[in-house]
């Protein structure tokens, strides 16, 4: 599974950065900050996953500019996104990964472990799609 961290400035690589010094150097783990090309940037990240592996975006704040750069492409690409992240939870969702758990079982455990603090903005999308 490819986790992509994107934030407002260099927060995803201090993310990134901690994460690592916690749990080890990580394989498919990348940052992204908001810079002009962002969601060129993130969409490029994307294609160049390799078919039938899963991707999870965390993002730093709902409805922040990187957030909503990651929704953009939600309309034309699979993968996984929560929002709201920090150093324990982003530690987390390492553990899952280490523990062979597919993105969604690991969105779902984030959500049990901080449901004031994260989205899961996939289900976001399904709440919206459910009222129309």
């Amino acid at each position: 599974m490819k986790v992509i961290a994107v934030s407002h400035g260099s927060y995803s690589k201090g993310l990134v950065d901690s994460v690592q010094m916690l749990v080890g150097e990580q394989e498919n783990l990348v940052a992204y900050g908001l810079f002009a090309t962002l969601t060129e940037q993130l969409e490029r990240e994307v294609n160049d996953t390799s078919e039938g592996e899963e991707i999870l975006f965390l993002t730093d704040l709902f409805h922040g500019s990187p957030f909503n750069a990651v929704v953009s492409l939600m309309r034309d690409h699979e993968f996984h996104h929560i929002t709201g992240i920090n150093i324990p939870l982003a530690v987390e969702v390492m553990m899952g990964r280490y523990a062979d758990k597919s993105a969604e079982e690991i969105c779902r455990g984030i959500m049990e472990a901080a449901p004031d603090t994260v989205k899961y903005v996939n289900d976001l999308f399904d709440d919206e799609e459910e009222e129309e």
